[in-house]
């Protein structure tokens, strides 16, 4: 059997690491609107504001509020830098 591709996410603010784990998926929002990261994506690095959902399962959803942040995907590794000051 085939291995199934995963991610890694890790949320931090300056204080401490609020989530580290290997969800389903997780969805956050920037300029452009909506979008959803999955395992595989493209590595990019983006703004966010609003909130951030990580889907531990398809069904099981966490979702963190957030003033502002910067995400950064690279290589199935999704780092989350939020409520930070501008």
């Amino acid at each position: 059997m085939a291995n199934t591709p995963t991610i890694t996410v890790i949320i931090r603010n300056r204080e401490k690491i609020l989530y580290n784990g290997t969800p389903f998926a997780v969805t956050s929002i920037n300029e452009k609107g909506i979008f959803d990261i999955l395992p595989l994506h493209e590595n990019f690095i983006s703004t966010i504001k609003d909130k951030v959902i990580i889907h531990q399962t398809p069904k099981e959803n966490q979702e963190i509020q957030i003033q502002n942040g910067i995400v950064r995907v690279y290589k199935d590794k999704v780092y989350i830098y939020i409520n930070f000051e501008s």
